[in-house]
């Protein structure tokens, strides 16, 4: 795709000035200059630049993390047999914050390389984007312009948190937080008996009563509590805009939290939205895959209760479902149900609630009732904690 510029209407007109000023002056030399200025611009047209011929790759990492800086590098190829000229690369990849660079045409067979900086912006699993290349070269009387999609894999995890403590675990003024308190504490470990003694036994296991009268030694055996299953459930729509907004918000809250429940040595499930209304659900992953699957979700305003029926039924009696949802739309309005079908079935529910309205300017007319959830889940059904915008994530999360 090629333009005619507003530089060549203006060296155009120039040219028509100096012919009419030849006519005027009768002067043979302002024909001969007007007849240059003129040639210049109509060779330009005719001469124009071969971009057909130019190729451009894109080299990223696979993996990034929203908020890191990335190298990239942008490799200009060139198939043809005659240089190419200067140009401008715009990079437009949709992961990444926009950047132009100028670089020289390499010549024919050649090729350019050129390393840049790059912030990672949006979260989320990229095939690549388009590189729009421009041209003017040499006076910029026509502007030649082509746009190349590159292929560059990429998926961006979200940002995340290391916490020191959730209440997944830790003490809490909830009855039905004992069970697990017991399990962080070793409380939880039941007496079962005695049995012979096996090289490695620690020494204080020894029941020297029981050792005295077999006449060998003898340890007390128990039986640990396995750890209890944590399931998080994430859903509802966006407010703000990405990467700044409450959806985001909540995924870095989900991947904060995963990443806790493994480190203090849970089970964990991952529950989201799937296409075509189905739950979309990932089984005991590890960091890395647990980031991944979070990097591909996406806002969806549906009810709760269905993601959360299937959290309640695999993390089981005495587990934990983590649901992460916004205050506003239909996933906010299916809270306290959705709070009810996960304590039907023994589990134990903890919300963290993203208040819309801290990313709208405008009122989002939300019913009485909604906006009154936050106190009826706070006062003392389930444990709450509450992000607003630019409020650090970790103190929200520590409560």
């Amino acid at each position: 795709m090629w333009r005619v510029t507003g530089r060549s209407a203006i060296v155009a007109g120039m040219g028509l000035m100096l012919v009419l000023s030849g006519i005027t002056a009768q002067s043979g030399w302002l024909f001969v200059l007007a007849a240059d200025v003129l040639g210049l611009v109509a060779g330009a047209q005719i001469a124009r630049h071969r971009l057909g011929a130019c190729s451009v790759e894109r080299v990223l990492p696979a993996r990034a993390r929203q908020g890191d800086d990335v190298t990239e590098e942008l490799v200009v190829g060139n198939s043809g047999r005659t240089r190419l000229p200067a140009m401008r690369l715009e990079d437009h990849h949709p992961a990444l914050q926009p950047a132009a660079v100028v670089c020289d045409g390499p010549g024919g067979g050649a090729s350019a390389h050129i390393s840049l900086e790059r912030r990672v912006e949006t979260r989320g699993v990229y095939e690549g984007g388009s590189v729009t290349i421009w041209s003017g070269a040499p006076f910029g009387l026509m502007r030649s312009r082509r746009v190349a999609e590159v292929v560059s894999p990429l998926t961006v995890v979200p940002r995340a948190v290391e916490l020191s403590s959730f209440p997944i675990l830790e003490p809490s003024s909830y009855p039905s937080d004992a069970p697990h308190e017991r399990a962080r504490t070793g409380a939880g470990e039941e007496y079962l008996g005695v049995r012979e003694y096996r090289p490695g036994d620690p020494r204080r296991s020894v029941h020297w009563r029981s050792s005295a009268r077999a006449g060998h030694l003898v340890v007390r055996e128990f039986e640990q509590h396995s750890p209890r299953r944590a399931a998080v459930v994430v859903a509802g729509a966006d407010h703000g805009t990405p990467p700044e907004s409450s959806f985001e918000a909540l995924v870095s809250a989900a991947a904060s939290i995963a990443l806790y429940a493994l480190r203090t040595g849970h089970p964990l499930d991952l529950i989201r939205q799937g296409q075509g209304g189905s739950v979309d659900h990932l089984a005991d992953p590890d960091g890395g895959a647990a980031l991944d699957w979070l990097a591909a979700v996406t806002p969806s305003d549906v009810p709760l209760d269905p993601l959360v029926a299937e959290a309640a039924r695999r993390a089981g009696r005495g587990g934990t479902v983590v649901m992460l949802a916004p205050s506003a739309g239909r996933t906010g309005q299916g809270l306290t149900s959705a709070v009810t079908t996960a304590q039907a079935v023994g589990a134990r529910p903890i919300l963290v609630l993203a208040l819309s309205t801290s990313w709208c300017e405008h009122d989002l007319g939300l019913p009485i009732e909604q906006r009154n959830q936050r106190a009826l889940l706070g006062a003392g059904r389930v444990p709450l904690r509450t992000l607003s915008r630019g409020v650090d994530l970790a103190h929200a999360l520590h409560g």
